[in-house]
């Protein structure tokens, strides 16, 4: 009996610790990610004047959000293809090769002699990364009970906003204690950090086999017996419409606020760098809280509603701000309304649904990066017409999303759930995974 009970610890031991590194890999190859992505953003228009030196400031701004938006339309292309490929063949295939594919354009892109490379290399860069975050939430549901996901998707989004913390400070900054300059005094080093990022990823792809093991059954999950097909395909319809608007604010203050921070206000590379900083801080704290039970619990259609009109609000007067300092407060509202919404998503998609989660969340990730393309784009081209329109475009887009979640998202949420408790529940939630 000793060495059943031996036995037993043991297996349990192993699961843990196969877990732990797995939640390990998932948690460095979304960081690397975004440290690539965050490190680009104070740096474009510097990247981009080595191709267009003699371009006037309505055209370096095009150029800015068009590749910002290339990206994310990639990561609108190829997430749902990913998502459905990873439910065949398995988590780890999808994540490996999305991760080697997104090294591979982003160092291609630092070395791309013209901007037409650069432009393809930003869109395979977007493709792999299209593979990281979807896939590797469905990776944690399939492993975890509900307490441990909804943990887990916290710590995942953890690991992404320090990439995002980090990589603004560490493109505007690495030229400083490597030839003591700053990056706008030698623009050959705005090409550094693409490079130094693939460097880091290397190891985090190599390790992936061991990290990720052996390959779990992706439906391993009952179908969730509830909800009925309508009900169902309704609320995913509310959902990705909210996840869109959403991050149509996103893709605008990532374009618009470094335009406006930079031609309006005139400020530094380091100053926006800043900025971005406490964008991110501002979403980690608002994400950390969804660990909370009593938050969780308390989550509905008009807490939804309200995010997006606070976001809307903020937006509405970023044309106003008269230096750094407020702009970056309402950068920080911003980012605390905006960045709770897609975690909720995710987790109200998946908590109702035991089947198909890579090909439901990389159509998640598909809305939302559509989103932030369409408002990368915009910032792009309406700030050429008018420093502010970019912000009033964002405000009216989150007052839309308001509106949406209490009249559709919220109606249909609780048409799903009311199907499921008709048909006898949704049973799986309380015992799918392993934790």
């Amino acid at each position: 009996m000793e060495a059943i009970g031996s036995g037993k610890t043991a297996l349990r031991r192993g699961a843990a610790d196969g877990t732990a590194r797995a939640m390990a890999w998932l948690g460095a190859a979304v960081f690397v990610v975004s440290l690539g992505y965050g490190a680009g953003l104070p740096l474009l228009k510097l990247y981009l004047a080595q191709y267009v030196p003699e371009a006037r400031p309505d055209t370096i701004a095009r150029n800015v959000g068009a590749l910002g938006g290339v990206y994310t339309f990639a990561l609108f292309l190829f997430a749902p293809w990913w998502g459905r490929l990873s439910d065949r063949v398995g988590r780890s295939v999808v994540l490996m090769a999305g991760f080697a594919a997104f090294l591979l354009g982003g160092t291609a892109a630092a070395l791309s002699p013209s901007l037409v490379l650069v432009y393809a290399a930003r869109l395979l860069a977007g493709a792999g990364a299209a593979a990281i975050v979807p896939t590797a939430q469905a990776y944690i549901a399939d492993i975890s009970n509900v307490v441990d996901r909804n943990r887990r998707f916290v710590l995942l989004g953890t690991a992404s906003f320090v990439g995002l913390l980090a990589g603004p400070a560490f493109g505007a900054w690495l030229a400083g204690p490597v030839m003591g300059k700053v990056a706008g005094q030698m623009p050959s080093m705005v090409n550094w950090p693409a490079l130094v990022v693939g460097v880091i990823g290397i190891p985090v792809l190599l390790l992936a086999p061991w990290c990720l093991g052996r390959e779990r059954p992706a439906a391993a999950a009952s179908p969730a017996p509830g909800a009925a097909p309508a009900a169902r395909r309704q609320f995913v319809r509310a959902s990705m419409l909210l996840a869109l608007l959403a991050a149509f604010a996103v893709g605008t203050f990532e374009v618009g606020f470094n335009l406006f921070g930079g031609e309006t206000l005139g400020l530094a590379s380091g100053t926006i760098a800043v900025m971005f900083f406490t964008c991110s801080v501002a979403m980690l704290a608002a994400q950390s809280t969804l660990l909370l039970p009593g938050v969780r619990q308390r989550i509905d259609q008009r807490w939804i509603a309200a995010a997006f009109g606070a976001s809307a609000l903020a937006l509405a007067f970023t044309s106003a701000v008269p230096n750094a300092a407020s702009l970056g407060l309402l950068i920080a509202v911003v980012a605390t309304g905006v960045g709770m919404i897609g975690p909720v998503l995710s987790y109200e998609l998946l908590e109702r649904r035991g089947t198909e989660r890579g090909a439901l969340l990389g159509r998640q990730a598909a809305a939302g990066n559509l989103g932030q393309a369409a408002g990368s784009i915009s910032a792009g081209l309406l700030f050429g017409l008018r420093p502010a329109a970019p912000f009033w475009m964002a405000a009216l887009v989150l007052m839309s999303g308001a509106a949406a979640a209490l009249f559709y998202w919220g109606r249909a949420r609780d048409a799903e759930i009311a199907a499921g408790v008709a048909a006898g529940g949704f049973s799986f939630t309380d015992s799918d995974g392993d934790g």
